[in-house]
């Protein structure tokens, strides 16, 4: 636990009544259907290297971690260079393998609501940059998202709150004033952490897992009714 219990509360009772000011996404898995592409390059990069994992170890130590965490929990007593190496193996695989990414259906049309409400949209994720710029390119959404916090260029990635705190910074909002989307229980934590409402993308673990990590509301997709009841009565 990063934050004893009664602190994350005060936090959340503290902010719970301010105006809705931002929304804060993640990008794999909750603009864009990733999942199975992450899992796959793992696998196929991971195979290279004469290793193997399955899927309950995966979700649990993998799935939403930054790539140096990943190298870590994978490579605990071998030398930088067979980190390196893996994470070049999976992210080449990764992105051969994306095609023509489409953003999750309702996303588009989320954005534009809160363009016009008018609300700040952000971008938190783990993902490197190059991953990050190919990404909302192919889903044409370049420079429509502001600030852009990259977990690993910080002290500290996702589980850690520090990226959505940091997120928070850049655009002068409090943890109650914002609302933060992840697909992970890693993210949902760091938003949980940072003192937020969090909302899982249920696109790579299931709602039970992620409602345990602290998310208020899971939804499938950008569609859900329950979302803009949720985001509507916070403004």
């Amino acid at each position: 636990m990063l934050w004893p219990d009664f602190y994350r509360a005060f936090l959340y009772c503290e902010t719970m009544n301010r105006k809705l000011r931002a929304l804060l996404f993640d990008l794999d898995g909750t603009l864009v259907d990733t999942g199975r592409l992450h899992y796959a390059a793992t696998i196929k990069a991971l195979s290279e290297l004469g290793i193997a994992i399955d899927r309950a170890a995966y979700d649990r130590h993998i799935h939403g971690s930054s790539n140096a965490a990943i190298a870590r929990y994978l490579f605990p007593d071998d030398r930088a260079d067979i980190r390196a190496t893996y994470i070049e193996l999976k992210e080449t695989a990764f992105r051969a393998s994306l095609g023509q990414a489409a953003p999750l259906p309702g996303l588009l049309e989320l954005l534009d609501w809160a363009r016009d409400q008018p609300l700040a949209v952000g971008l938190v994720t783990n993902a490197p940059v190059e991953n990050k710029d190919l990404l909302l390119a192919s889903i044409g959404l370049t420079g429509r998202f502001h600030p852009v916090v990259l977990g690993d260029t910080l002290a500290q990635a996702k589980p850690h709150p520090l990226p959505y705190l940091t997120a928070l910074d850049q655009l002068g909002v409090g943890a109650g004033e914002a609302v933060g989307f992840d697909d992970s229980v890693h993210g949902i934590t760091a938003v949980r952490d940072a003192g937020m409402y969090g909302i899982g993308v249920t696109t790579g673990q299931p709602a039970i897992e992620l409602k345990a990590a602290g998310a208020g509301l899971c939804i499938a997709d950008f569609r859900d009714p329950q979302l803009m009841t949720e985001l509507t009565a916070r403004l």
